[in-house]
């Protein structure tokens, strides 16, 4: 269990998809909390929207994580 934030809606517990979906966002320090105001911003709705929306949104990394993403061999 993950803290995924207030606005955070879970999909159906049979939808494989969107929970994959949601993990790989959650991987990537995606979530869904906000100040209550407008929501956290744009969440991609389908899974195979998610390689673009992460590339679009690639976070800031420090030059410890970039040399043990490096060393694991991961971007």
């Amino acid at each position: 269990m993950k803290a995924m934030g207030h606005d955070f809606k879970a999909p159906k517990q049979t939808d494989v998809k969107q929970w994959k979906k949601v993990e790989i966002l959650y991987q990537h320090g995606f979530t869904y909390h906000s100040c209550g105001c407008d929501g956290p911003g744009y969440r991609p709705a389908q899974l195979h929207e998610v390689n673009e929306f992460l590339e679009k949104n690639k976070q800031f990394k420090t030059e410890g994580e970039k040399l043990l993403n490096r060393l694991t061999g991961r971007m």
